[in-house]
């Protein structure tokens, strides 16, 4: 207890206060949040299947693009976030102003109302759209709409399982962001993503140690890092899932989705014995 209150003290106000007016963006571009979106960026290009997409779509974080390194021609990013409550277009206008970029197209829309139509894009990304959105299942369904056959749709979250959730659950009664976000566990996820249709393709969690913002402590306690996705691989504070939308076929398929299991590699009794019963360990298929 000790040690965790010794930790929260080193929380920068960014983290621990924040008033009505407060954006959503402002905490990912403080000291941690920024390293969170950057590894997060890092890691979906290794994690996205290989090929060529043709139309794009990233739903939230109009101003971090998540699919560099990836062939792509057309990407579309949408802006999310709602009027009236604080959140200005702020930064809206420098991407406006960058229409005539080859391929990229920028939009505003609620996540449950998307502008686009049916299976009209071949890759979707949600960075952390399922936390902060009102209606979930409904933006899944969206983006399921819109994605063709064997398209692909990433999500990237908040793991409630985790020192995350954990700051999440001691900031309840403050309302800060982005502790106020929706936390789902790993496994409710891949839940919804079952239902909807989608095979797992890969999946993968980091940031294990707590969410400190200096970052000379981060560097202080990066063991965490290296230890957590060996000894603790369901606990990660920031989860990546990779699904591909399944084809519709005439004979229902049985055990459509893998577990997380079925995906580590068979290596080390402990460590994989260990990660079947208490989460994933950071997995690329290709």
């Amino acid at each position: 207890m000790k040690m965790f209150q010794a930790m929260r003290s080193r929380l920068s106000p960014a983290c621990r206060s924040g008033s009505r007016g407060e954006k959503m963006d402002d905490w990912f571009r403080t000291s941690l949040g920024s390293s969170v979106v950057r590894a997060e960026i890092d890691r979906c290009t290794t994690m996205v299947p290989s090929g060529y997409f043709a139309r794009s779509l990233q739903v939230g974080f109009h101003w971090a693009d998540y699919f560099q390194g990836l062939e792509i021609s057309s990407r579309f990013f949408v802006d999310t976030r709602p009027a009236g409550e604080g959140y200005p277009g702020r930064g809206m206008d420098r991407l406006a102003n960058s229409q005539d970029s080859p391929g990229r197209h920028y939009v505003v829309s609620a996540g449950h109302a998307l502008p686009f139509p049916e299976k009209s894009c071949d890759l979707a990304v949600l960075p952390h759209t399922l936390d902060f959105c009102p209606n979930p299942h409904e933006v899944l369904r969206q983006v399921n709409q819109i994605l063709v056959a064997e398209g692909c749709l990433v999500l990237v979250g908040f793991n409630s399982m985790s020192f995350y959730g954990v700051l999440r659950l001691v900031n309840r009664h403050q309302r800060t962001l982005p502790w106020n976000g929706n936390y789902y566990s790993v496994r409710r996820v891949q839940d919804w993503l079952s239902l909807l249709g989608f095979d797992l393709a890969a999946a993968g969690m980091f940031a294990y140690l707590p969410p400190l913002q200096s970052s000379r402590w981060r560097a202080k306690l990066d063991f965490f890092e290296k230890a957590g996705n060996r000894w603790w691989p369901g606990f990660g504070g920031i989860y990546i899932i990779v699904g591909r939308k399944r084809t519709m076929a005439v004979t229902p398929r049985s055990n459509t989705v893998q577990p997380w299991y079925r995906l580590l590699p068979g290596i080390a009794q402990p460590a994989s014995q260990r990660a079947a019963r208490t989460g994933l360990r950071l997995v690329h298929k290709n």
